[in-house]
């Protein structure tokens, strides 16, 4: 346990120290980014409700992520490096989380091997680069990006760990999977129909296994009793906030969601589905490029790699499963079950998508054919292998790969690219143009007129997130219309009664000689509304 644990940890620790000390000066955050940073704020708070917005008109369901990601801003600061740092912890505890359940039910030389396709999968991760990102996550690559599709990857490797464990009998692991999925699914809906199936493989498994061992198990000790009850009640924390707004939204977001999955809008056909789950598994081998850079749901440029590695993880799956039951290694068995069972739900979940099929929606199902994997590796060896020089050499080849593996990680990790490259110098120009017209902690009215570039005329939406992020950042207190009322919260829906109101539009050569014109950043123009309607001729 200690190796693995060593091989697992040190490349995350060397990742966590990299996003930290190469933070530089002030960050200022685009797009979805600037977004959850401003929501992790109101976390720090206690003022988040649900989770990211969603451009189809509702938010994903909670806020479970968020309040995570404060608890990292009060240790190690309000700012936006605490975020990617927030991030890269996540993974990280989730990481060694699927290393202790492995320990508790497995032998440590099965553990070196669950760090091996640990540090596979960090290394994978590790990417970075316009073919393996898209603009939401930053310049930083899958590993420290706190984009909501991106950082629910190793704790779904986490949850099937811990359904295949309470398929065995574990009710602290039940507990365990109902929690890390509640953080799944309150984060990226993407990922909940797989989620809450995980879940309820481990709910049915361990009923099942306590009718059919009914009487013959150890009553649970009082260590035990009190962990269930602390985890039961966090559970009830993490789903009281979006319960509430329900209970007093007109509509609530659950219902916007019910209504919106429940209307006729047309899926995928099933070829598109089985395309995009061969995208995801030839991803387990080359990288998140294989499903950022491009449209899912034709047949993918890694074909063949992607077919054979969904043939290995399914047969992988499927012999786990027999040879488990025959061997009465029950949790191999079980994460057999779980991944067979999580390789067909991702086949319905990816036929329900609506419209097309973006990478960050399935790039989350990377881990289903690693655990696949891992459960062909907990699976017991031949006889003559487990005593004497054999077993001698299998250790030392399993602790060489290990070690290899942990050190690329590690060498992936310290070449991240500095946290400052996620900073958007459009953001910090805007944000200085409108905070010098300002008197410290005033309210302002942010609004668009189409702002962005000259060709579509269409609004930068992700600078003006980025704008009223960093305006909240500053101490000031930004609004804007009601067309944003959800994007943000209603907290921040202007009143029309600003004392300070400035509009971004799309910049033109007539820009400058218009009344309240403050300055130009790329493509945009900013106006101090207040001072333009003063100019306008009266009616």
């Amino acid at each position: 346990m200690p190796t693995a644990l060593i091989a697992v940890a040190v490349p995350y620790l060397a990742a966590l120290l990299r996003v930290l000390a190469t933070a530089g000066g002030r960050i200022t955050l685009p797009d979805d980014l600037a977004l959850i940073d401003l929501h992790v704020r109101r976390a720090m708070a206690f003022r988040q409700q649900l989770g990211v917005f969603d451009h189809d008109g509702w938010n994903h369901p909670g806020p479970a992520y968020f309040y995570l990601q404060s608890l990292v801003y009060r240790i190690l600061g309000d700012r936006p490096s605490s975020l990617f740092a927030g991030a890269v912890l996540l993974s990280g505890l989730s990481a060694l989380a699927v290393l202790w359940v492995v320990r508790r039910r497995t032998s440590a030389t099965r553990t070196l091997v669950a760090a091996g396709i640990l540090c596979w999968l960090g290394i994978l991760l590790c990417a970075h680069g316009q073919s393996a990102m898209t603009y939401s996550e930053g310049p930083l690559g899958g590993l420290a990006s706190p984009w909501n599709p991106m950082v629910v990857i190793v704790p779904l490797l986490l949850l099937m760990v811990l359904s295949a464990s309470a398929v065995v009998g574990s009710g602290l692991s039940v507990l365990g999977a109902a929690l890390v999925g509640s953080v799944i699914v309150q984060a990226n809906i993407s990922s909940a129909p797989l989620a809450l199936l995980l879940i309820a493989v481990a709910i049915v498994g361990w009923v099942a296994g306590l009718v059919r061992h009914r009487g013959s198990g150890a009553p649970p000790t009082a260590a035990g009793r009190l962990v269930a009850a602390a985890g039961g009640v966090l559970l009830v924390l993490a789903w009281l906030p979006p319960v509430i707004e329900q209970l007093t939204g007109h509509p609530g977001n659950m219902t916007l969601i019910a209504r919106y999955f429940s209307s006729s809008r047309p899926g995928q056909p099933l070829s598109a589905a089985w395309w995009s789950l061969i995208d995801v598994a030839a991803s387990a081998v080359v990288g998140p490029s294989q499903v950022m850079a491009r449209l899912l749901g034709n047949r993918p440029p890694h074909m063949v790699l992607g077919v054979l590695a969904l043939v290995v993880a399914v047969g992988s799956a499927a012999a786990s499963l027999v040879v488990g039951i025959r061997q009465r290694r029950r949790f191999a068995a079980g994460l057999g079950l779980v991944s067979l069972v999580a390789t067909l739900g991702l086949l319905v979940s990816f036929s329900r998508i609506v419209g097309f099929i973006f990478g960050y929606l399935v790039v989350w199902a990377v881990v289903v054919p690693l655990a696949a994997l891992l459960s062909l590796a907990l699976l017991g060896v031949p006889e003559r292998w487990r005593t004497g020089r054999p077993l001698v050499v299998l250790r030392a080849v399993m602790v060489g790969l290990v070690a290899m593996a942990s050190l690329t990680f590690t060498i992936a990790a310290l070449r991240t690219p500095p946290t400052s490259a996620a900073s958007d110098p459009q953001v910090a120009r805007l944000a200085s143009l409108v905070a010098r017209e300002l008197r410290p902690g005033q309210v302002v009215a942010v609004g668009d007129a189409g702002a962005g570039t000259t060709e579509t005329q269409l609004l930068d939406l992700e600078r003006f997130i980025g704008l009223v992020n960093e305006l909240d950042r500053q101490g000031y207190r930004p609004k804007v219309n009601h067309l944003w009322r959800a994007q943000f919260g209603p907290g921040y829906q202007a009143s029309g009664h600003e004392a300070a109101s400035f509009v971004l539009e799309t910049w033109t050569p007539r820009s400058p000689g218009s009344p309240g014109y403050l300055g130009r950043v790329g493509d945009m123009a900013l106006f101090d509304d207040v001072a333009r309607q003063a100019a306008a001729p009266s009616r």
